[in-house]
C-alpha cells in the first residue's frame, strides 16, 4: 500500500509541472497567466484592464490586419478564408461605389458626353479646354456649361485679387458675351459684407481703369500670363488660349501689375488649338526638345506634370 501511494504522488507532481500556462505571463502586469491574445499585435494579456493599458501604450485598435504579410508556411485555411472574404467585401464596396457615382468612375482618359460637348464648343471659339480627374477639388468646383439650344458657353469664372491678400471669389455660369469689365465691376461697387468691403476698398478707389487682368498661361515653362481686355467679351478672351477646367483671372492694381511676365496668345502652339490630345511620351518629348534651348526648363518639369497651378488640389474628403 505504502508503495501504490508513493506511485500516485509522483504522478499528481509530474501533471502539476506539466499544466503550465499555454500563453505564458501577461506581458503587461507580468504577475498573472495571461489568457487573451491581441488580434492585431499578439501581446498576451491576463484582463480586460491589462487589455485596455496595452492598447493605450502601443496605439492598438485591437482589430486583426487583414492586410498583414503571412508566410507560407504559417498560412492556414482560416487565413486562406478571412482573405477570401477580404476580397469579396472590395467587390461589393465597389459595385456600390459605380453604382453611387455612375459615370464618375471612368477610364482616366475618358469624359461624359456633356464634357465632351462643352470642349467641342470650346474648339470651335479657339479655346482649348482641358478637364483634370474627378477627385481633383478644381474639377469639382466647375461649374462651366455648354447651352446647346443658345449655342452659349457659361463659364465659370474664379477670380483672384492679388492686392487684396490673394482674396479669391468665383462666378457661376458667367455668358461667353459678357465684356469682360461688366463682370468684374460688381466687385468694385461697395460691398454688403464689411471685411469683403474693407479688402476690395483699394480696388474700389482705382476703378475698372485702374486695374489690370491676367489670365494664367498653361502649359508654359515658369510663370507667365496673357493680358485681358476688359472692354472685351469673356469669348474674345478666351480665344487661342488654353484653359484648364475654367479660367482664373488675377485682378492686379495697375500700378503694381509690372511683376508678371505678360506674354501674347499668338505664341500658343498652333498645334495645342488644332490638334487631339496629344499622350504623355509626346508631352515629355516637347518638354526636352525645349530644354535643349533653355537649361532652366529642367529644373521645372516636375511641375509641368499636371499642367496647373491646381494640380494638387485633390478631394480632401
Amino acid at each position: 500500500m505504502e508503495v501504490v501511494a508513493e506511485v500516485v504522488s509522483v504522478s499528481c507532481s509530474e501533471k502539476v509541472e506539466t499544466s503550465l500556462p499555454r500563453l505564458g505571463k501577461c506581458e503587461v502586469c507580468g504577475f498573472h497567466d495571461a489568457k487573451y491574445t491581441c488580434p492585431r499585435c499578439e501581446v498576451k494579456t491576463c484582463s480586460l484592464k491589462c487589455n485596455k493599458i496595452h492598447k493605450l501604450e502601443v496605439e492598438c485598435n485591437g482589430s486583426r490586419d487583414k492586410t498583414k504579410f503571412l508566410p507560407l508556411n504559417k498560412f492556414s485555411n482560416m487565413d486562406f478564408e478571412s482573405d477570401y472574404k477580404l476580397l469579396e467585401n472590395i467587390s461589393e464596396s465597389m459595385d456600390i461605389i459605380k453604382k453611387k457615382f455612375g459615370r464618375r468612375h471612368m477610364e482616366p482618359n475618358q469624359i461624359s458626353a456633356h464634357l465632351f460637348k462643352l470642349r467641342n464648343a470650346a474648339q470651335q471659339r479657339q479655346t482649348k479646354l482641358k478637364f483634370l480627374p474627378y477627385k481633383f477639388v478644381r474639377h469639382r468646383n466647375n461649374t462651366t456649361q455648354f447651352h446647346y439650344k443658345t449655342n452659349c458657353i457659361m463659364w465659370h469664372i474664379e477670380w483672384i485679387f492679388v492686392n487684396a491678400d490673394n482674396l479669391r471669389l468665383s462666378d457661376a455660369r458667367v455668358p461667353e458675351t459678357e465684356k469682360l469689365g461688366t463682370v468684374v465691376s460688381k466687385y468694385l461697387l461697395k460691398q454688403e459684407d464689411s471685411v469683403l468691403q474693407e479688402k476690395l476698398q483699394y480696388y474700389q478707389a482705382a476703378d475698372i481703369s485702374g486695374l489690370k487682368l491676367y489670365l494664367k498661361a498653361e502649359q508654359k515653362s515658369g510663370k507667365k500670363f496673357y493680358e485681358l481686355d476688359y472692354t472685351l467679351s469673356l469669348k474674345e478672351n478666351l480665344a487661342k488660349k488654353l484653359i484648364i477646367e475654367y479660367p482664373t483671372i488675377h485682378v492686379m492694381l495697375k500700378d503694381h501689375g509690372n511683376g508678371y511676365a505678360v506674354i501674347d496668345s499668338d505664341e500658343e502652339d498652333a498645334n495645342n488649338l488644332t490638334e487631339d490630345y496629344k499622350t504623355g511620351n509626346e508631352v515629355i518629348e516637347n518638354l526636352i526638345k525645349r530644354a535643349e534651348s533653355d537649361e532652366s526648363l529642367y529644373k521645372s518639369l516636375k511641375n509641368l506634370l499636371f499642367i496647373s497651378e491646381y494640380s494638387d488640389e485633390e478631394h480632401p474628403e
